[in-house]
């Protein structure tokens, strides 16, 4: 079954990827206020009111002139997205007014023939939406008025989106969706090697020389009927080490390959250990909320190796990082191939558990149980009460717990309860997150089982952003 495609398109910073993420109810795409930080198309299924379609996500149109090194790959990935979509979202920043590439864009897109709406973002206040008609002139008709950020009018675009899709051709079963996951790590540390010795052949250029992996690269592979995608990108510099333009598009394509995938891969060479950039990997892998499994590669020449060698780097990186107690940490030799089969078993594992329905009686049940084990310290002479726990999301697995006073949880037991819940659930590799709310989130498992059923599901009324860590979104 074929599904129908809903292309996102617009000029840089006018909101596509905030659309994006209201769609699928969740922070599935990187927001930000700067240009160009979208560069690869980025697809989603979504279903809304039993309409099931694939949502994509573009980067922004650049003009021909442009100083991006990038503008013409970007141009191209648009229109392959565009030509391919049965419906597209022409998106436009209401405050900014039109310019003169939002004019570009829609005489281009015009000569297409597509179905197009044409959305008015950033329509948050009422004097906003009163200047939309000169949006007329791009030729597409009244835009419609929303705000990604808010919400407002979202879910009625959405009804008029479903209303003009074509209807799925049912012919065969559609394949379940494949496993995606980014192969990451500092420059040199074998990730092509690794993405090789997974494919059985030589797909990506192996060197000793740091940097050769200049782009992200996806790939497919099947081990035993499981589809997988993985990408396999440039080695992650500090950003004082990053000396050219490419080289900062680079890094940046890197960041955008986490957000892309369901989950990462992280290649650290045992012979040099952990540094501060694998660490910086991993806190970008956590705010992007998703999976991780930590190899350490070049097992077959770490020096002075023993019995005990693994257990004793193990620790030292537990000192270093408490939080990778919760993630599988495995040392093989991609260029030897040992234990590299133990990579993709820990693959599953991690992808199975970032979209775990835990079950909410038993969420419940399991809180109780913790609370009378260790009641919550209190603060200042004032009682910490903790009420109700529910799951509330997938991908990341969230649990909201109810509180009248959240601002005092002290930040010992929030730990105490992550380490409960990761234990209880064997969520290894997972980036389960607790939110502390004054009014909890009640979700049915029916609910959070939606998102299980494709890719991503619309959830009616869903702040992608309010149950995202609040340090760490992006606006």
């Amino acid at each position: 079954m074929k599904l129908p495609i809903v292309c996102i398109i617009g000029r840089p910073n006018v909101g596509k990827s905030s659309l994006f993420n209201r769609i699928l109810g969740r922070r599935a795409a990187v927001v930000s206020d700067r240009d160009g930080v979208t560069r690869d198309r980025h697809y989603q299924n979504a279903i809304y009111k039993g309409h099931e379609f694939t949502v994509v996500d573009t980067g922004g149109f650049l003009p021909d002139d442009s100083i991006d090194v990038l503008a013409d790959s970007v141009r191209a990935q648009i229109f392959n997205a565009v030509n391919e979509a049965d419906l597209v979202l022409f998106m436009v920043d209401i405050r900014v007014g039109i310019t003169k590439l939002d004019q570009q864009f829609a005489r281009l897109i015009r000569k297409l023939d597509k179905k197009v709406i044409l959305v008015a973002n950033k329509s948050e206040l009422q004097g906003d939406r009163q200047e939309s008609y000169e949006f007329l002139k791009l030729g597409f008709g009244q835009p419609r008025t929303v705000s990604a950020l808010t919400g407002y009018a979202c879910l009625s675009l959405l009804d008029e989106v479903v209303s003009v899709l074509p209807t799925p051709v049912r012919g065969e079963r559609r394949e379940e969706r494949p496993v995606r996951f980014a192969i990451l790590g500092r420059p040199n540390a074998g990730k092509s090697t690794l993405l090789n010795r997974l494919l059985n052949e030589d797909r990506a250029v192996v060197s000793d020389i740091p940097g050769t992996t200049r782009d992200s690269i996806d790939c497919d592979f099947v081990v035993d009927g499981q589809k997988f995608v993985v990408t396999d990108t440039a080695g992650l510099r500090k950003k004082a080490r990053v000396e050219d333009e490419v080289e900062v598009f680079s890094n940046m394509r890197t960041l955008e390959s986490i957000r892309r995938s369901d989950l990462s891969v992280l290649v650290v060479d045992c012979t040099r250990g952990m540094e501060i950039q694998d660490y910086r990997i991993i806190t970008e892998i956590r705010k992007a909320g998703k999976g991780l499994v930590v190899v350490l590669n070049k097992w077959d020449i770490l020096p002075n190796k023993n019995d005990k060698s693994f257990d004793h780097m193990v620790k030292e990186l537990l000192e270093r990082e408490p939080m990778l107690e919760f993630v599988p940490i495995l040392s093989i030799s991609a260029k030897e191939g040992q234990r590299v089969g133990r990579v993709i078993q820990a693959i599953q594992t991690v992808y199975a558990n970032c979209r775990r329905v835990l079950g909410r009686d038993r969420v419940a049940e399991s809180f109780a149980n913790f609370l009378q084990e260790k009641a919550p310290p209190s603060h200042n002479g004032r009682v910490v009460m903790l009420t109700r726990a529910c799951q509330i999301m997938v991908e990341p697995p969230v649990i909201d717990i109810e509180t009248r006073t959240p601002e005092l949880v002290d930040e010992s037991y929030k730990r105490y309860l992550l380490k409960k819940f990761y234990d209880e659930f064997q969520l290894q590799g997972a980036p389960l997150r607790l939110n502390f709310d004054r009014k909890l989130t009640l979700r049915k498992d029916e609910e959070l089982e939606q998102f299980t059923e494709s890719s991503n599901s619309v959830l009616a009324g869903v702040d992608p952003q309010r149950h995202m860590d609040r340090k760490t979104r992006e606006r």
